[in-house]
């Protein structure tokens, strides 16, 4: 169970707000207005680690069969379900909503969804921030779920479900930083545009400070939890997860390609 060193990628500090054209935008390849930079990482194998801790770390991994492995029209609601049924196990929760599930490929093609294709993200990053992440939960959720949570003490958090379809993961693994060892100076708000919207995300600065992981030869019987939002004050819990994908050594995306399918979850506590 090796570790490895990897470039990642963070963005440049600049003195005004970085922003880029979405996916959905550009139809593939996001069109960056800000400069990044390519650092190598020590990129620890988390298949060390006993235990990791949501709200300590801000990942954990688990294990389970799926059955439903595709965003297919006939496979969207049993997927969902499962995933419920599954996270129901592990998470103590009060109300759940999915409100997104992207399937992507390393392929040059990229993976389909209803609304483009995807690629890997190829940028260290957080998909939500302190300002969008109740944005969007008050979207998802709905107005009145979202202030009667707020007004009575709840907390909501944001998770992504992230996992292979490929049978193990040969290329362009996942990385995931400790996201208590992350700085949040070094979290920069950027502004990410849409047809219709404009949203914003963190994208991650380099501190040689950061903790990084990767699950070597992760396998579709495998699920990364990550958390990308938290409402809590609490400055012990944590509430961004940066990660990002990055390239093995010698990897060969024609022999194995890497497809994978995310799902973004609304929780109540």
């Amino acid at each position: 169970m090796k570790d490895v060193y990897g470039e990642i990628t963070f963005i440049k500090r600049q003195p005004t707000k970085p922003y880029y054209d979405s996916s959905a935008i550009t139809g593939m390849v996001p069109k960056l207005y800000f400069k990044t930079e390519n650092r190598k990482v020590h990129i620890k194998n988390a298949r060390k680690i006993k235990k990791f801790n949501l709200d300590t770390h801000g990942f954990a991994l688990y294990e389970h069969k799926f059955k439903y492995d595709s965003i297919e029209k006939n496979n969207i609601d049993k997927y969902k379900k499962e995933l419920i049924k599954f996270l129901k196990k592990i998470i103590t929760f009060e109300y759940a909503v999915i409100f997104d599930l992207t399937r992507r490929s390393n392929l040059k093609t990229g993976a389909y969804n209803t609304d483009g294709f995807r690629q890997p993200a190829e940028r260290a990053h957080v998909d939500y921030t302190k300002k969008s992440g109740p944005v969007r939960a008050k979207k998802a959720l709905g107005e009145d779920i979202y202030n009667n949570a707020i007004k009575n003490n709840k907390r909501i958090i944001q998770i992504n479900a992230w996992r292979p379809i490929s049978k193990v993961v040969l290329s362009s693994p996942l990385a995931i930083a400790d996201a208590g060892t992350i700085d949040s100076k070094d979290l920069i708000a950027t502004d990410q545009y849409f047809p219709d919207r404009i949203g914003e995300i963190y994208h991650l600065a380099y501190n040689p400070n950061q903790s990084w992981y990767w699950v070597s030869e992760m396998n579709n019987n495998e699920l990364l939890i990550f958390k990308g939002w938290d409402s809590t004050e609490l400055e012990k819990i944590s509430k961004f997860t940066p990660h990002t994908s990055f390239n093995l050594h010698n990897q060969n995306i024609d022999k194995s390609p890497r497809e994978s399918i995310e799902a973004r979850i609304f929780l109540i506590l």
